[in-house]
């Protein structure tokens, strides 16, 4: 099961639009926040809540003045031992932010459907390197 410390600390592993986090506030928690510097260089100023370790991680944020907003979802729910669920949500608004919905379509359908595959890779690949450390 992928943690939301490691989806934290390694966002830009998963999510191709970043280029890394900056001045993060503190731990993968309710409250937390920081600066998603995207490979285009624009900065995303995002606040993380509903932090339930190994379960669920919200990140709401802003860019351009609040012209643009962004939230994120990710929820992990374990089916068995060998089986985990992830469910990944995103979305843009405001004034801005609606209109790259549109016109970028495309890009965000992509980019949040890329997202969860990464996500998905580096859980199978944390889950076989425990399985070598135990065996």
């Amino acid at each position: 099961t992928p943690t939301c410390t490691l989806l934290f600390i390694r966002w830009e592993l998963w999510d191709h639009n970043i280029k890394q986090l900056k001045n993060t506030s503190g731990p993968c928690e309710n409250g937390t926040t920081c600066i998603f510097q995207q490979k285009d260089g624009k900065d995303f100023f995002f606040t993380l809540s509903n932090v339930r370790t190994n379960h669920t991680l919200h990140f709401s944020g802003v860019a351009l003045g609040g012209t643009i907003k962004a939230d994120g979802k990710i929820c992990i729910t374990p089916i068995d031992n060998v089986y985990t669920k992830i469910d990944y949500s995103f979305e843009l608004s405001g004034s801005v932010g609606f209109v790259v919905a549109i016109l970028k379509k495309r890009a965000v359908v992509e980019g949040t459907e890329g997202g969860l595959a990464n996500m998905v890779t580096m859980a199978e690949e944390a889950q076989e390197a425990e399985i070598i450390n135990m065996n």
